[in-house]
């Protein structure tokens, strides 16, 4: 494996960094919200969706430590509260500052249907019980802005019942990332273990694309901290020639053997 220069390596510190106090955080909320769901169950035992509400503390607290996120909150399984559909408690940003209740349509014969359980943030976490992070995908409001969705477990009662997590607009986070790539010396770019472009220091890295075929001299160079399978991957600039250089040099050479 080739050296990694010491631009890139400070890049890749900084930016798993910054993951793993997000994530981190995401935790912190998770047992926060714990808390207060147990708080507002009290004696009983039948867990309603009007218990949930009560996790607008620990979200809009998560929000105001993190000023990059968008929204927070849970994502429950089917049967924690429904029998056949799931539910979600997530909170967003307001315009006016404090944070507004997010809805989302959950049944299956609804139009604009949320079928969150196809998705890998809620389903590799649940299998494994580890953090995870999918993106970056076109926003469910329909807005066409790239979002970062990132989970971790949430447990009740010490069974794992769903996840805790938020979301992040990729034009939000590029003040985060962007000022580490371009101290690189190459065109780079952060992108998921599924090789979607998040963030790149040129225009061969459009967000969202996939990376596709590398050449040989590229470099392939996970994230320190947290293991979510984000890596950096840089490629040396392409070196250009004037179009008319070649025909520079033959001319010198007819001139010289005058």
């Amino acid at each position: 494996m080739r050296e990694v220069s010491a631009e890139l390596g400070r890049a890749r510190d900084a930016i798993g960094q910054w993951f793993t106090e997000l994530f981190a955080d995401l935790s912190r909320m998770s047992s926060e919200s714990q808390r207060e769901i147990r708080g507002a169950l009290g004696t009983r035992t039948d867990l309603t969706e009007k218990h949930l509400r009560a996790i607008q503390p620990a979200a809009t607290a998560f929000l105001d430590r993190h000023p990059v996120p968008l929204a927070a909150g849970l994502v429950l399984g089917p049967g924690i509260i429904d029998d056949t559909t799931g539910a979600i408690e997530w909170w967003r940003r307001g315009p006016r500052g404090g944070t507004q209740r997010i809805v989302f349509t959950l049944n299956p014969d609804a139009a604009g249907f949320y079928d969150y359980l196809t998705y890998d943030w809620f389903t590799e976490v649940i299998n494994t019980g580890a953090p995870a992070i999918q993106g970056p995908y076109l926003d469910y409001a329909g807005l066409d802005q790239y979002i970062l969705t990132s989970m971790v477990p949430f447990y009740l009662d010490g069974a794992l019942v769903g996840t805790a997590g938020c979301d992040t607009e990729v034009r939000a986070l590029e003040p985060v990332v962007m000022p580490h790539l371009r101290q690189i010396p190459m065109d780079v770019a952060l992108v998921s273990k599924f090789d979607r472009i998040v963030v790149g220091n040129s225009g061969r890295f459009l967000v969202g694309n996939r990376v596709g075929d590398l050449p040989r001299d590229a470099l392939r160079v996970p994230l320190t901290g947290v293991d979510l399978g984000l890596q950096l991957v840089a490629r040396p600039h392409l070196r250009s020639k004037a179009p008319y250089s070649d025909a520079i040099e033959v001319a010198k050479k007819m001139r010289a053997s005058k």
